[in-house]
């Protein structure tokens, strides 16, 4: 069998198109060609070492040995460096050593300061707004050599005077303390603080005293306040409620004709004037119509009165308030004075009641009490 070790130009076993016998594969088929291929004694063609038969002559063929060229030879296990060439490694590592490790240290030395001074500036801008000197404290525990030292020391000695001022203010809060510590701290973390606070006094004393002026004040003192939204919707409802020169004089002017007229004549037609269909209340009647406010009267004429006289007193309180209806109407509280002409004049001839009324808008008195 002849043995081949130079490249030649075969046809492939397999599918007989060509292919080099150095090939790993036949690039038609993909059969493995290296070291498989065997030659036909009788014909010289190749065929796979698997094959018994020749694919040309059909010859029969034996076990061979492969044609693949023999292995590159590896070189000597244990061979020997030479002595020059060892000096010459290792003065190069040392040399490369002698470089990088400074190198190395330098950059360790600069990433930590860099780390450092990233986490100080960290910590430093934290401290916008704190106002408990001990994180200041550590701040320069941390940092001793700190550019920020002074400024931060500074700052956690008037936070430490500021605390205790500000334990003192909360013993007692009032609205002259406030003022003390801020003109005392005028650059205070605290100062939202103490407006709120502020803000809370000054609603509390208005709502206290309830009247248009005290709104008004705490909304000209607090334009943003807390409580500005409810403080203009109280206002608004005041001014809603409050009562005009006119209006008064028109419920003086009710309450005279009834008094004068349909209880002190017993005038029917005054008191049906004066009323709806009927009172709520009157004296403690309920659905009084006008012949019942007669009758109160008359019950007042003893055989020696000789007439009954009546003054509404001068101070009238007048409020607006809403009607059952859910109309507006006015809640009127005055002195009256009674005065009784007898024939017998020594007997009592005065009397002062209180009147309470409900008056609606077309003057009509929904309810009178007299007490």
């Amino acid at each position: 069998m002849c043995h081949i070790n130079i490249m030649s130009i075969i046809k492939c076993p397999v599918c007989r198109g060509q292919v080099s016998t150095m090939a790993g594969t036949c690039p038609h088929c993909g059969t493995n060609i290296a070291g498989q291929l065997q030659q036909c004694t009788k014909c010289g063609s190749f065929c796979l070492a698997t094959q018994d038969r020749c694919p040309e002559c059909g010859n029969p063929i034996e076990a061979t040995r492969s044609t693949s060229p023999a292995p590159t030879a590896e070189p000597e296990k244990g061979k020997k460096i030479p002595a020059r060439k060892k000096g010459r490694r290792k003065l190069v590592r040392l040399i490369v050593l002698a470089v990088l490790l400074p190198l190395a240290r330098a950059g360790a030395y600069y990433y930590n300061m860099y780390r450092t001074e990233k986490l100080e500036q960290a910590d430093y801008e934290r401290l916008e707004g704190v106002t408990n000197p001990e994180f200041y404290q550590q701040f320069l525990i941390d940092y001793p050599k700190s550019k920020h030292y002074d400024e931060i020391n500074e700052r956690m000695r008037v936070l430490q005077t500021e605390v205790e001022d500000w334990k003192k203010l909360l013993k007692g809060v009032t609205r002259s303390g406030i003022a003390n510590f801020m003109q005392k701290h005028p650059n205070t973390l605290r100062q939202r603080t103490c407006e709120d606070m502020l803000d809370s006094i000054d609603w509390q004393e208005a709502l206290a005293i309830g009247n248009e002026e005290a709104i008004t004040d705490y909304l000209h003192r607090h334009p943003s306040g807390r409580y500005v939204d409810e403080a203009s919707e109280r206002k608004n409802t005041l001014l809603l409620s409050k009562v005009t020169p006119e209006e008064k004089a028109m419920l003086r002017g009710t309450l005279e004709s009834f008094f004068s007229r349909a209880i002190g004549e017993q005038d029917i037609e005054a008191a049906k004037a004066a009323i709806p269909d009927t009172m709520i209340n009157f004296c403690g009647k309920p659905n009084a119509d006008a012949e019942a406010i007669v009758e109160y009267a008359k019950e007042k004429m003893d055989k020696d009165v000789i007439g009954l006289h009546y003054a509404i007193g001068q101070k009238m309180d007048v409020r607006k308030e809403t009607l059952p209806d859910g109309n507006t109407g006015f809640s009127v509280e005055v002195t009256l004075q009674e005065t009784i002409s007898r024939s017998d004049t020594s007997l009592p001839s005065s009397n002062h009641y209180r009147v309470n009324a409900l008056i609606n808008q077309e003057q009509k008195i929904l309810k009178l009490i007299i007490f």
